[in-house]
């Protein structure tokens, strides 16, 4: 009687210090920590969209990642920078080809699409300063912010989508 009297006190306490845990918010600084291992994680549990608004994508290990969840059934849209998609190193090119949705933007007036986040299943927005790259992960100090409140995911979903929008495609 005692345990099931906890279970029935303890579990719906459990089960919302769960919820707030994944709708809270994580901090990541590299060289220090992982961020790139964050992003796989992510990319790995997320099941339906990934939506990415991203200066540049230079790392191979980032983008097969991104080329998996799509295996998966997860649908991908990308939007980079124009300038920067054109780059010998940019996976742009590598990812159109394997079938994700990629659209390239510039700035107004030559500016650049400097963005740098993250949508996983339209309930987590990764941002911060680190661009896909290796170099940002071995070298550089960068940091990354996980967010999982709804109301900072509908601000970025509600950007992206205008951006997706965005007349001034390239490519």
């Amino acid at each position: 009687m005692r345990f099931s009297f906890l279970c029935f006190i303890l579990l719906p306490l459990w089960i919302y210090q769960e919820s707030l845990a994944s709708a809270g918010t994580a901090i990541l600084f590299s060289p220090d920590q992982s961020i790139q291992e964050a992003l796989f994680n992510e990319m790995a549990s997320t099941r339906s969209t990934i939506d990415l608004a991203i200066h540049e994508i230079t790392s191979q290990s980032l983008a097969q990642a991104l080329l998996k969840a799509k295996e998966r059934g997860v649908k991908i849209r990308i939007i980079a920078d124009s300038k920067q998609a054109k780059l010998k190193s940019s996976k742009i090119t590598f990812l159109i080809n394997e079938g994700i949705s990629v659209k390239v933007l510039r700035g107004k007036d030559h500016g650049a699409m400097n963005y740098r986040f993250a949508i996983f299943d339209g309930k987590k927005v990764m941002t911060g300063s680190f661009v896909w790259s290796e170099a940002s992960e071995k070298w550089n100090y960068e940091n990354l912010i996980l967010i999982g409140e709804a109301e900072v995911v509908t601000s970025y979903q509600k950007e992206f989508e205008r951006l997706w929008r965005e007349k001034r495609v390239i490519r």
